[in-house]
């Protein structure tokens, strides 16, 4: 299952992939650390592409390749574990960042 999301502010769609939803912060957590090759934790309130992410000061952030992992909380629809193909432009501000 895929879609767009984008923030509020910016007119512009974000393609990602729908990995999982309906899931706890430790179920989320857990996914994206045993799906990526790398894990950041990230503040609340990072961006990625846009996206600001809701939650505590450890938001799970994962890497595989050229792809980011990572738990977005839709207000009234749960927490969802995404995918951003192609996204070495974050890769690389995650790693200068974290």
């Amino acid at each position: 299952m895929s879609g767009n999301m984008s923030r509020s502010s910016c007119s512009k769609n974000i393609p990602y992939e729908i990995l999982v939803s309906g899931v706890t912060p430790s179920q989320s957590e857990k996914y994206i650390v045993e799906n990526s090759d790398k894990v950041f934790h990230v503040p609340g309130g990072y961006h990625i592409k846009g996206m600001k992410l809701i939650g505590s000061e450890k938001i799970p952030v994962g890497v595989k390749g050229k792809d980011v992992i990572f738990q977005f909380i839709k207000p009234c629809f749960g927490i969802f574990v995404l995918k951003m193909t192609d996204a070495q432009d974050e890769i690389d501000k995650l790693q200068k960042e974290f």
